[in-house]
C-alpha cells in the first residue's frame, strides 16, 4: 500500500542535503512512500502523533530505507503487543534527503 505524505518543513544542510519533515497518513499496517523530489532519502526519526488512539491503533512505527529504490521509505505499524496495527493514525517522519 502507498501512504499519503504531506511536507511540513524543510531545512537546508551543507552539500545539497536537507532535513525534511512529513506528515504521513497510513492506510494499512505496512506501506511505503516514494519521495520523488529527492534522489536519496534516509529516515532519521519517526514521531507518532499524540491522539486518542483507537483500539488496535499503532503505537510504534518502523521506518526503513528501501533496499532497491533510494528515494523510498518502507513503514510498518505495530500495536503494543508487537503485532500489526489494525487501526491507523497519522505520524510524522524526519528525513535526511539528497537532491
Amino acid at each position: 500500500m502507498a501512504y499519503t505524505a504531506t511536507k511540513l518543513l524543510s531545512m537546508g544542510l551543507s552539500g545539497g542535503e536537507n532535513l525534511v519533515a512529513y506528515d504521513i497518513s497510513p492506510d494499512a499496517a505496512t506501506g511505503n512512500v516514494t519521495f520523488s523530489d529527492y534522489t536519496e532519502v534516509y529516515p532519521v526519526a519517526v514521531i507518532p502523533l499524540i491522539e486518542d488512539p483507537a483500539s488496535g491503533a499503532q503505537i510504534t512505527v518502523q521506518a526503513k530505507e528501501d533496499g532497491t529504490t533510494a528515494n523510498k521509505v518502507n513503514f510498518k505499524l505495530y500495536k503494543s503487543d508487537n503485532t500489526a496495527a489494525t487501526a491507523f493514525k497519522d505520524f510524522r517522519v524526519l528525513l535526511k534527503t539528497v537532491t
